[in-house]
């Protein structure tokens, strides 16, 4: 998984490096297929901090941002946005390939 920062009107710092990443480990476990990710920091006039976090996978991307006055916090709530984006994705292919495991077996049994 290649993880690249951007910062725009703020220096990345390797603590917050490291908190991405250490967040990003953790999505590993249900998307074994990440290709890459984009984590872009910045700060507007307002002195907001924003965090966008894009994640891509083979079969799509998601997206996620948050804007608060705390960059550690709109870190965790992009990638929290981003954790319930992948674990919907998931939930939905489990419970497709349990529902058509369903139908195989109903079909299976002849009716005399």
């Amino acid at each position: 998984m290649k993880v690249h920062f951007t910062g725009r009107h703020v220096d990345v710092s390797e603590p917050l490096k490291a908190t991405a990443k250490e967040r990003l480990q953790k999505m590993t476990t249900y998307l074994d297929d990440i290709i890459d990710v984009h984590v872009i920091f910045s700060v507007d006039s307002h002195h907001q901090h924003l965090a966008e976090v894009t994640l891509k996978t083979r079969r799509g991307a998601f997206v996620a941002s948050s804007k608060t006055a705390d960059m550690y916090k709109s870190i965790a709530e992009a990638l929290d946005k981003l954790d319930a984006q992948a674990h919907k994705v998931h939930d939905r292919k489990v419970s497709r390939d349990r529902s058509s495991a369903k139908e195989l077996v109903l079909v299976e049994t002849p009716a005399e």
